[in-house]
């Protein structure tokens, strides 16, 4: 019943009874979390040695919550498209930052980095950036 869990290879799911569930993202990272509409939550860890791992071309919104981002290694430049094409911020190793809900959002990465994210799953929406 008590495991261990890598968090760069399991997702870990917060669920509407209060229970939390492991999951492989054997499939990858992006099939897991939208197959996973019924957790309120997803703790996922990402290696981002390149934009490839953080979907720099995708904006990204959450409806239903807040995102929370927390570098661990590295360095990430966060991006808010109603905010114009500078960075709001860049994200250093110990720094977070909180995502309001229904706000598109993207990462690009400036130095190879490991980030914890903390996401609501329910009504998540990508959609490729024009630029």
């Amino acid at each position: 019943m008590f495991e261990n869990y890598d968090l760069f290879k399991t997702m870990i799911h917060l669920l509407p009874d209060g229970s939390a569930e492991a999951s492989d993202p054997g499939g990858g990272r992006r099939a897991a979390l939208a197959g996973d509409a019924g957790s309120l939550w997803t703790i996922g860890a990402f290696h981002a040695g390149s934009d490839t791992a953080v979907h720099a071309d995708y904006w990204e919104r959450h409806p239903n919550g807040h995102e929370v981002l927390f570098v661990f290694s590295g360095a990430l430049r966060v991006y808010l498209r109603d905010e114009g094409p500078e960075p709001v911020t860049t994200l250093r190793a110990g720094q977070s930052f909180v995502v309001p809900p229904g706000r598109w959002h993207r990462l690009a990465v400036e130095e190879p980095a490991d980030l914890l994210s903390i996401t609501p799953r329910s009504g998540t929406e990508h959609e490729r950036d024009a630029a």
